[in-house]
């Protein structure tokens, strides 16, 4: 039985799941999705409509999710040991984690054959396939539902075969970029909604002769059509805001010394090169690869060129050292690290000291700043291979905790379990692992360090500690942008993508054309240089 208490704007989503048994929530991140869906759940399981829920989520959020069915449940409970840390779950007979090596989720998954829940990664789905599909399951739950916005990754195509009658995707951002993402999840949902692709592609994407995408049309009847089987609520919309702190978000401009300067007008020098070799060949810059952050060095022609070189000069803008780690990962595996970094690396005798970054120093103050108010503080990076040079740099402010893809499930729930509950831990310095789903209520201040590539991701991010459980009346949200860079450029171009979005699912909002080609991109050198 659900044993917590709703808001009165989280009655309409508990209602929806009820009535529909197909359905895309998409309240904005930090409103209570899980809670939510734990209260559906519940009732169905109590009434004898459903035996048994499936809930996949990021391997990030397993032990988050068993927490909150003890928090909001009469379920009865055990206290787990995760690497020291103790955390209150419902017993197996209720609810089965599957985690572990391969012969330990052997015997979880044939306990879940009588559990009312069963929460896997969507690693799952590729690992465990055949134990996943035995599991007598009239429930299927998506957490972070973008998992499944690509139509070609094997884990989407596996997931669309599982069709229970009660099928629930969770998502804030079901439009992270494009409108060809909701369509994928809501193909699961119920595929009746948008219809088929080819009259979905005639109705809502402008292409050019050659098949390129140029633009999105009739974004209204989308947003109407998509409403049919969403319901969706907004962190700012009157009823939803009073539950959560208001944010503030600022930009800090980072100034780029001389010799750094120097090195990266080098790096865009070649920038140009490579885009006028991309024009001459009549190609166009992939705008689907761009902006789901795919940055191959190479791997497509000319395009790949492109790519490479602004991968190289947002390595250098974050920290020097991160370019010539990327040139030493090349020479020591072909298959990691940049050739083009290597290169570039090889034919400079004037590369900056590599542990000066401008961007680290303004990082450092920040932090001191707000460590010093007596705040935690989350930092976010879209890359691993930082997250030493900020600890270095950062550990003298009070004890932090990484945060990455590549911790186990367990020290990823130890890592949030000892930010959370001890006072001396005061950072927590993450990649993207982090900006899906996790609650951070006791941030005050959250930093971007670089920005992402995808507005859906940005948004992630910048919501971890906008929970209707935070501690603050207003939170903050700092992004570090290096001032006459490409930083800028991504920086405009998130805010455009952000009203593409909010065209389709809010149905508000003015979108206009997106210019990513190589022109404007040249444009934008031009300008820098």
């Amino acid at each position: 039985m659900f044993t917590g208490k709703l808001h009165p704007y989280q009655h309409d989503g508990v209602d929806r799941i009820l009535s529909d048994r197909r359905l895309l929530v998409a309240y904005s991140m930090g409103t209570g999705k899980t809670v939510m869906t734990i209260a559906a759940l519940e009732d169905m399981l109590g009434n004898g409509d459903i035996r048994c829920c499936v809930i996949l989520v990021p391997n990030s959020l397993k032990f988050q999710w068993a927490q909150a069915i003890a928090q909001f449940t009469d379920a009865p409970t055990r206290t787990l040991k995760v690497r020291g840390v103790a955390l209150t779950v419902p017993t197996e007979d209720v609810c089965v984690v599957v985690n572990g090596t391969p012969a330990k989720r052997q015997q979880q998954w044939e306990r879940a054959q009588h559990a009312d829940y069963v929460i896997a990664s969507y690693g799952a789905v590729l690992h465990d396939w055949k134990h996943l599909c035995a599991v007598w399951a009239d429930a299927l739950v998506l957490d972070e539902a973008t998992a499944i916005k690509n139509f070609a990754a094997q884990t989407t195509k596996r997931i669309k075969k599982l069709r229970p009658p009660v099928r629930v995707a969770l998502t804030g951002t079901p439009v992270e970029n494009r409108p060809e993402e909701v369509f994928s999840i809501m193909e699961w949902v119920n595929e009746k909604i948008l219809g088929r692709w080819d009259l979905f592609d005639k109705s809502y994407i402008i292409r050019n002769w050659f098949g390129g995408v140029t633009g999105y049309k009739n974004l209204d009847l989308l947003h109407r059509n998509l409403s049919k089987a969403m319901i969706r609520k907004s962190r700012l919309d009157p009823e939803v805001a009073k539950y959560l702190p208001a944010v503030t978000e600022t930009t800090r401009l980072v100034q780029l010394d001389k010799t750094s300067r120097a090195i990266y007008k080098a790096i865009l020098l070649d920038l140009q090169a490579a885009m006028d070799e991309l024009a001459e060949a009549g190609q166009e810059l992939d705008v689907a690869a761009y902006y789901a952050g795919v940055r191959p060095d190479g791997g497509f022609g000319a395009q790949g060129k492109v790519m490479a070189r602004m991968q190289a000069a947002r390595l250098l803008l974050d920290h020097p050292q991160l370019l010539m780690d990327s040139a030493v990962a090349y020479h020591e595996s072909k298959t990691e690290g940049s050739e083009y970094a290597a290169q570039f690396a090889a034919s400079r005798t004037d590369l900056p000291d590599l542990n000066h970054s401008p961007k680290l120093n303004a990082l450092d103050e920040l932090v001191a700043t707000m460590v010093g108010e007596g705040a935690k503080v989350a930092v976010f990076t879209d890359y691993r291979r930082l997250l030493p040079y900020l600890s270095e740099r950062l550990e003298r402010h009070g004890d932090l905790v990484h945060f990455h893809g590549q911790l186990t499930s367990d020290k990823k729930a130890a890592a949030l379990a000892k930010f959370k509950t001890d006072p001396d831990c005061r950072i927590f310095l993450s990649t993207n692992a982090g900006g899906y789903g996790l609650d951070l209520p006791e941030v005050q201040y959250l930093i971007n360090y670089d920005l992402p590539y995808s507005n859906g991701l940005l948004a992630q991010r910048n919501t971890r500690h906008v929970r209707a459980s935070s501690q603050f009346d207003r939170v903050h949200v700092v992004n570090l942008v290096v001032e006459d860079s490409i930083e800028e450029r991504v920086n405009a171009t998130l805010r455009l993508r952000q009203k593409l979005s909010e065209a389709i699912v809010d149905g508000q909002g003015q979108y206009g054309p997106l210019a990513v080609d190589v022109e404007s991109l040249s444009d934008h050198v031009g300008n820098s240089l």
